[in-house]
């Protein structure tokens, strides 16, 4: 079996010291959050934009408190804003987001499974 290359945590790029960690972070607080994850969670299964209150609505929020969500999760990386006129919308910004929210998902599931058995 081959051991996956793991790139350093802190790395230099383009000369500026880079401290992925807490970049790295940064994602792992923004995907910490439940009504996010709901969130995320619409954008992907709409499979392309969605305006502000459409997936709101979609993510069982009031717009008022998607808005400061989607606010976190753009300014993270995660998530595109597009505004036009008076309409914002919104989309994944990398397909690595649905691979990650896959990837955990698994996990707490696979969990939950053993969990479960565990307790019959």
């Amino acid at each position: 079996m081959t051991q996956k290359t793991i790139p350093s945590c802190n790395a230099s790029l383009e000369g500026a010291k880079v401290n992925l960690l807490e970049q790295a972070g940064g994602l792992f607080k923004a995907l910490g959050d439940p009504s996010r994850l709901r969130l995320l969670q619409a954008l992907l299964s709409a499979q392309g934009p969605l305006v502000q209150h459409d997936l709101a609505q979609r993510a069982g929020l009031q717009v008022s408190n998607a808005s400061k969500h989607l606010t976190l999760l753009v300014r993270e990386g995660l998530v595109r804003r597009h505004t036009e006129g008076t309409q914002a919308s919104f989309q994944i910004v990398e397909p690595v987001v649905a691979e990650v929210c896959d990837l955990v998902c698994g996990h707490v599931s696979q969990r939950i499974q053993a969990s479960y058995k565990s307790l019959s």
